[in-house]
């Protein structure tokens, strides 16, 4: 059973990593797929697991300021994407 409230709170997470990086597109989704858990949780993990597949993907999203990688966000992201994904394949 896939935990619906720790999805969310990842979800969250993630996309204020990605406003910090400006990534505004990739964070207003994370948003809408947090709302969406509330209602149907196995059509939001589903569409969350397809993220995680091809060029352009939620895998190869990195935080930059000023031209310069964000080292410790960069690392939080990267967890977070991991749990993210053991979290919805549950």
């Amino acid at each position: 059973m896939m935990k619906t409230q720790e999805t969310q709170a990842t979800l969250t997470r993630m996309a204020e990593l990605l406003r910090i990086g400006e990534i505004n597109d990739w964070a207003i989704a994370l948003e809408s797929l947090g709302k969406e858990m509330a209602v149907d949780p196995n059509r939001a993990s589903a569409k969350i697991l397809a993220m995680y597949g091809g060029m352009g993907s939620l895998n190869d999203l990195i935080l930059y300021r000023a031209g310069q990688p964000l080292t410790k966000e960069n690392a939080e992201l990267d967890a977070l994407r991991a749990k993210l994904h053991a979290l919805c394949h549950g």
